[in-house]
């Protein structure tokens, strides 16, 4: 007992000290992620071509001096330093989709729902990993005493198929923006306006999303037979440091783009607004135009290679061994996976994990072996280790779209209203509105390893399969208390901010009727007809007459309309409810009655003073949009090893192996839909018994 408590206190020490080492690294540089001042990695200069692999180098300056984003503004823009930007020539890694500026003609690569959210497999849950070669040191039987073995093994493991998690995250490979002014956009393109782009701004952008691990893995097992024969303590926690990057490969088809039009995004100034140079600029989340004083709250696109380095979790095993012998055993266990690491944040896409999302496990599994063929120095065993858990509840913050506004429309612009239903004079970004503290719960995960082990004198080789997945997330809001209660919001569109809105009337012209717009001030013709409006063509329906308008006297008002049918790839003007109180919204003053055919369908909105602004609320969220969903792998794996078998028992061995996991498209019907990670990695494992 006394050799136990010491093993144990001893190794908790270690992974402590070594867990502070390398989380001081990273948290003396990230105490800001608002500002950016977090440190990245940037390739060097050296290394950069034109093939879209993150850089392409703006000058003959070094990035290498620039390690690190500490002395970027709140306008953080990497191209001060490296040309995020690529060519045509990018590694087309989504076949499907268009290369051209008509890349909005491309559908998505799959019919995969957009999600917010990602949930992949810890770093910490591989029990092929953790199968492999000391499987002869452990569950040993007939034993009088307490006895024990450790490992320690570092794994790199890389992700491949970069498809499907961009598939995941954006429904395609490719995002291609348009702005509202852009002929023929098409209606799969985002609308540029909304990410502070030029209104006929036109271009896209790729991503090839890529994880990185590194990974410091203990395991410690403690045979209890000494106290009830065949029960046993096991004990795994290992230490990650992991890398994620968008890899962005952005092409801009029209670089000539135009400065917003004056009241457009802006209501206190009278000069046009300048919009954001390129996309990856703009989706940033840092850069303000016009109305909008707050940066994104959530949900931004970061250019440079994302880190976190922190202990995964603790994997707890108490397990007893009712069938043991030397050529079977058979066992259940309890098992128990304390979170450590940091847990999801979702103030950027594509934000590094480390370890289970700060999930408690519970749950329990079965560990069995059986040899198949032995002789005098060899033999061959099948072993079979999986385990079921139950993820609790725990607290994340979430960003959500709106259930009617479909994807991608947390990036709304949104208009801020007071008490009075009075516009404020401030845009915000939906992130900011959208974002909510939410329980998040997995009801199953399970991770299962079978594998053939040959042994032969000091050597042997394991060969194996495991299979991996989870159950969807579930997401419940917790409380609304992130968003000021003070004001109201509502989907801004492709509305003016700032203009005034006249009265629409039909007036009396022979035996038709002219359309008519009228200043401050003036009084309506007796007799005016009132009018509806169509909003494709400006043309106008005269219906009855209407004697209120006969003595009306038009005022000039602020216009305080939105457009609640918005979504982030278009657009919509309001539709007009009823034929009196019909408005046109102009970026202009009418100083005498106009004939509205003689306006531009670009030049006014229409808007409908009788109808209330249409306000958002939580109700509008779509939950699903925040809950990754359900993921299942396969993976096959193989390790060789070597054993210096010794007098005293302590048998200590070396090893190297090897895994490819592959995501299975087909859980969910169809292709794409499993947002699971193929990645690939190799290990070196060593072990000591006592």
């Amino acid at each position: 007992m006394k050799k136990f408590i010491t093993t144990a206190f001893c190794v908790t020490l270690l992974l402590s000290s070594f867990e502070k080492i390398y989380a001081k690294n990273y948290d003396s540089s990230s105490n800001s992620v608002d500002n950016f001042s977090d440190k990245r990695d940037y390739k060097s200069c050296n290394s950069c071509s034109n093939d879209c692999d993150l850089a392409v180098c703006e000058s003959s300056s070094s990035c290498e001096s620039y390690s690190s984003c500490d002395n970027l503004t709140n306008n953080y823009d990497c191209t001060n330093y490296c040309q995020y930007t690529c060519n045509n020539n990018c590694d087309n890694s989504c076949d499907s989709c268009d290369e051209g500026c008509n890349g909005g003609n491309c559908s998505l690569c799959c019919a995969t729902p957009v999600r917010t959210a990602m949930h992949f497999r810890s770093q910490g849950a591989n029990t092929a990993r953790e199968l492999v070669g000391w499987q002869w040191e452990i569950n040993l039987p007939f034993m009088c005493n307490n006895y024990g073995a450790a490992y320690f093994a570092y794994e790199y493991q890389r992700s491949f198929n970069d498809k499907i998690i961009a598939n995941a995250l954006f429904g395609n490979c490719r995002l291609n923006f348009s702005g509202s002014a852009v002929a023929n956009r098409s209606s799969n393109d985002l609308l540029a306006d909304n990410f502070g782009l030029s209104s006929n701004f036109q271009g896209s952008i790729r991503f090839n999303p890529r994880i990185q691990n590194h990974i410091f893995d203990f395991g410690y097992y403690q045979g209890l037979d000494c106290w009830i024969q065949g029960s046993y303590l096991r004990l795994h926690a290992p230490v990650v440091l992991t890398y994620w990057e968008l890899r962005p490969c952005e092409t801009s088809c029209n670089t000539t783009t135009t400065d917003f039009d004056t009241c457009y995004v802006d209501s206190t100034s009278n000069q046009p607004t300048a919009p954001a140079q390129s996309i990856l600029q703009a989706l940033t989340g840092n850069f303000l135009f016009g109305d909008m004083q707050t940066p994104w709250c959530a949900g931004k696109f970061d250019p440079c290679s994302r880190k976190r380095v922190g202990l995964a979790d603790i994997d707890v095993i108490l397990g007893y061994n009712f069938l043991n012998t030397d050529c079977y055993h058979l066992g259940l266990y309890a098992q128990l996976v304390m979170p450590t690491g940091k847990k999801y944040k979702d103030r950027f896409i594509f934000d590094p994990v480390v370890g289970n999302y700060g999930h408690f496990e519970v749950g329990g599994g079965v560990s069995a072996h059986a040899v198949l063929w032995s002789s005098n120095d060899h033999n061959l065993a099948a072993f079979l280790e999986g385990n079921l858990t139950h993820m609790c509840k725990t607290h994340q913050c979430r960003l959500f779209d709106f259930q009617n506004a479909g994807a991608f429309s947390r990036y709304l612009l949104l208009k801020e209203y007071d008490a009075s239903g009075v516009y404020t004079g401030r845009l915000i970004n939906a992130t900011c509105f959208n974002n909510r503290r939410v329980d998040v719960r997995v009801n199953i995960k399970g991770d299962a390893s079978v594998k053939l082990a040959y042994r032969w004198c000091g050597w042997g080789a394991d060969l194996g399969y495991n299979i991996y997945g989870h159950s969807s997330e579930s997401v419940k809001f917790r409380d609304d208390s992130c968003v000021n209660p003070a004001w109201q919001y509502a989907i801004k569109g492709s509305a003016p901010v700032c203009c005034s809105s006249y009265p629409v009337a039909c007036v009396p012209s022979g035996d038709t009727y002219t359309q008519m717009i009228f200043p401050d001030g003036a009084t309506l013709p007796t007799g005016t007809l009132a009018c509806s409006v169509n909003t494709q063509d400006g043309s106008a329906t005269c219906e009855a007459t209407n004697p209120a308008l006969s003595s009306y006297t038009v005022n000039t008002t602020l216009n305080n309309g939105a457009q609640p049918s918005a979504t982030a790839f278009a657009a919509s003007p309001i539709t007009i409810s009823s034929p009196e109180g019909c408005s046109v919204c102009l970026n202009q003053t009418v100083t005498a009655p106009i004939n509205i055919s003689q306006l531009t369908t670009e030049g006014f909105v229409l808007v409908d003073n009788n109808s209330p602004t249409r306000f958002v609320t939580p109700g509008d969220f779509n939950i699903r949009s925040a809950e990754s969903i359900g993921v299942l792998t396969h993976k096959i794996f193989a390790h060789l090893n070597y054993v210096w078998y010794d007098r005293c028992g302590y048998n200590p061995q070396l090893g190297i192996g090897g895994e490819a996991e592959f995501n299975d498209n087909h859980i969910n019907d169809l292709n794409c839909k499993n947002a699971g990670l193929s990645q690939w990695g190799v290990w070196l494992k060593g072990n000591i018994s006592f």
